[in-house]
């Protein structure tokens, strides 16, 4: 306060001026990180069980979306997108106990930070994994990934392979068969391929 009140009204004047420019820059950078070129590429693999003879005993589907949907797009270093996931057995086998599905998501994670994981799925290094047990639903797990600097010009996958399925059946685990196969992937890019500067956000 003694130093403010010595200086000319002229100079203090010129001291307080630069908060506005600061509020401003502090506003832009917290948009600077969201830069994405959002694709349409889903995946949502179907499961099912047969006996020997081919009839179907249950089957199912994996909800996958993500929100803004990098795969099938390009996505800057900082930027963020939420995945979720949720297992969804329609139609159970006679006897099933319980299921246990996982999805790997290394090559995601290889390029991006878990921020929070909400819902029935927990992490195992990189795998998210959840049970369902009959006749109860699975909930929405919601993933929400950061994409780390240093990753421009890397691609991540996600495929029906990543996907894993254990069923416990009375006292032996059965087996099930993938129905579609495929995979999806986003590229990481830098902020400049993208056209994102401090005043414009892609997606």
């Amino acid at each position: 306060m003694l130093l403010a009140s010595s200086l000319p009204a002229n100079a203090a004047t010129a001291q307080a001026r630069p908060a506005r420019p600061a509020a401003a820059a502090q506003t832009t950078a917290a948009r600077d990180p969201e830069c994405i070129q959002p694709g349409n590429a889903r995946l949502n693999p179907r499961f099912y069980w047969r006996n020997v003879f081919g009839a179907r005993l249950g089957e199912g589907v994996i909800n996958e979306s993500s929100s803004p949907n990098p795969f099938g797009g390009r996505i800057a270093p900082g930027s963020t997108f939420t995945f979720r996931w949720r297992p969804d057995t329609t139609r159970n086998p006679v006897g099933a106990q319980y299921h246990i599905h996982r999805v790997n998501l290394a090559s995601v994670m290889a390029v991006a930070d878990v921020v929070s994981v909400t819902g029935p799925g927990s992490f195992s290094g990189t795998t998210l994994s959840a049970q369902e047990t009959p006749p109860q639903k699975l909930w929405d797990t919601v993933v929400t990934f950061r994409i780390r600097p240093g990753t421009e010009g890397r691609t991540a996958t996600l495929s029906s392979a990543d996907h894993s399925l254990t069923t416990r059946w009375l006292f032996a685990n059965i087996n099930n068969i993938w129905e579609n196969t495929g995979s999806i992937s986003f590229t990481v890019a830098s902020r400049a391929s993208l056209g994102c500067d401090s005043s414009s956000v892609l997606g």
